[in-house]
């Protein structure tokens, strides 16, 4: 689940889609910032904790597209992730 308590003001529909997309892929988190140009979110899965930027003018037909390249990206990070703990306990 993600914390919104430092949300500044209402959620565009993208970030809400960005909400809901982390809650139902299994991510925890929080908003760290809400700016004009852009929101921030910590976010956690499997003990692998990252920052997260939501640029604004991401057209909302898009977030799609836009949610699925930061699944590829995140396999990679947790792929990676496993890589060095193979490396460090050789």
């Amino acid at each position: 689940m993600i914390d919104t308590t430092n949300a500044k003001w209402d959620f565009s529909k993208e970030e809400k889609y960005v909400i809901k997309w982390f809650d139902d892929n299994g991510f925890k988190g929080k908003i760290i910032k809400q700016y004009v140009s852009k929101t921030i979110f910590e976010i956690e899965k499997d003990n692998i904790v990252d920052k997260f930027e939501l640029p604004q003018g991401i057209v909302f037909h898009n977030i799609s597209s836009y949610m699925k390249q930061f699944q590829k990206n995140w396999d990679m990070i947790c792929e990676l992730n496993k890589l060095r703990q193979l490396k460090r306990g050789h």
